[in-house]
């Protein structure tokens, strides 16, 4: 993968972070987690005027990885986008993705995001709710945008490990 500008998309608990930060290493781009952008301490959003201007200056670098679906931005990131990858996964594997992070790290620092994340009915309804309503949207939004640009789909914990593995050998031989 030679693309210099990556988005990692998907739903919460799916695995962008982990995909981000090992894809960050292997290819040398800076990793951008959005979460830890437009979360302020004690999970107070960033107002959207104000995030849309974070994430134009965002696109703007020469390179990233970029991890975070938020679907209000992706009509500027995905033109930005030099590769994109979907990550798919089933409800209760996201779910479960979620728990075992809010569990791992309850009261210290994430590397994404503030501590603490409120996991509520919203949260976890937006989670169940994702490949009905906004895995469609971003297919449409992905076609609308960037219809050249290549797209991997990651849809269980295999794919995703077999991307990293060959990504890995390709960098090292």
């Amino acid at each position: 993968m030679s693309s210099k500008r990556i988005l990692v998309l998907g739903p919460c608990g799916s695995g962008k972070t982990f995909v981000t930060s090992q894809l960050s290493r292997i290819l040398g781009l800076p990793a951008i987690h959005l979460d830890a952008r437009f979360w302020k301490p004690g999970w107070i959003s960033t107002p959207q005027p104000e995030w849309r201007g974070v994430v134009s200056s965002l696109v703007e670098q020469e390179s990233w990885i970029m991890d975070g679906t938020y679907e209000s931005t992706l009509d500027l990131r995905i033109p930005a986008a030099e590769a994109i990858i979907v990550i798919s996964r089933p409800r209760w594997s996201c779910l479960w993705g979620v728990l075992r992070r809010s569990t791992h790290y309850r009261n210290k620092p994430r590397p994404d995001a503030p501590p603490d994340q409120p996991i509520d009915l919203a949260y976890l309804s937006y989670i169940w709710k994702y490949p009905a309503e906004t895995d469609v949207l971003v297919s449409e939004l992905i076609e609308e945008y960037g219809r050249d640009t290549p797209v991997v789909r990651l849809d269980n914990r295999k794919s995703i490990e077999t991307l990293i593995s060959a990504l890995r050998s390709g960098a090292t031989g």
